[in-house]
């Protein structure tokens, strides 16, 4: 019953607008699917804005770096945020920048904050209507010998900009889970982590 309804919610979402184009990519869980509508409130966080990591700032007003050297106006710059997502990786913390980039015909995504706690990094790659998801994940120690390899289990993208290859920004929502598998004196483990949240910014050429 439900499996035959599909096709007609389908057909119903693409006469309302809300639901313009979508493309599967390598598996059903890997898809971006564009929508001609941004939700309401969802980007609200683009007015918010912090100092660089490297730089803090008194009661008084006054700036300090963290490490010594004279403060310029790059480090007293309002840096707005472009990302609002989150992950369980390392206990839990929130991104709240991306970073886009266009290389020919491929969009990269680059998803990274919390400076000098968290040092991953999330990369999203957006090609012909394929999505692929790379995560960078960096801890405090390595531990020699220890084998860490990563494979994403689900990568959904969400696009508000029906001409999204040449669109000078972009705005949406990204949910991917993945495993971390580790393989230690022949001890394996593996852990599950996701990615997810709003994100809104300029695509530099």
């Amino acid at each position: 019953m439900l499996k035959s309804a599909l096709p007609i919610l389908a057909l119903l979402l693409l006469h309302c607008g809300l639901v313009e184009q979508s493309a599967v990519a390598q598996s059903p869980s890997s898809m971006i699917i564009i929508i001609s509508k941004e939700p309401k409130g969802a980007f609200a966080f683009t007015k918010d804005w912090a100092y660089s990591s490297n730089v803090t700032k008194d009661d008084n007003g006054k700036f300090f770096k963290n490490k010594d050297g004279k403060i310029t106006s790059k480090d007293t710059a309002h840096l707005y945020f472009t990302a609002k997502c989150t992950t369980n990786v390392q206990g839990g913390y929130m991104i709240r920048y991306c970073h886009a980039i266009k290389r020919a015909e491929i969009i990269e995504l680059n998803f990274s904050d919390g400076l000098p706690a968290y040092a991953s990094e999330f990369n999203a790659f957006i090609s012909k209507n394929k999505l692929s998801f790379k995560p960078v994940i960096i801890y405090p120690e390595l531990i020699p010998g220890q084998k860490i390899t990563y494979k994403v289990t689900k990568s959904r993208l969400t696009l508000y900009q029906k001409n999204y290859a040449n669109s000078k920004k972009l705005s949406g929502y990204i949910d991917v889970e993945f495993i971390e598998n580790t393989i230690l004196k022949n001890k394996e483990e593996n852990h599950k982590y996701y990615f997810r949240g709003y994100f809104k910014t300029p695509v530099n050429v």
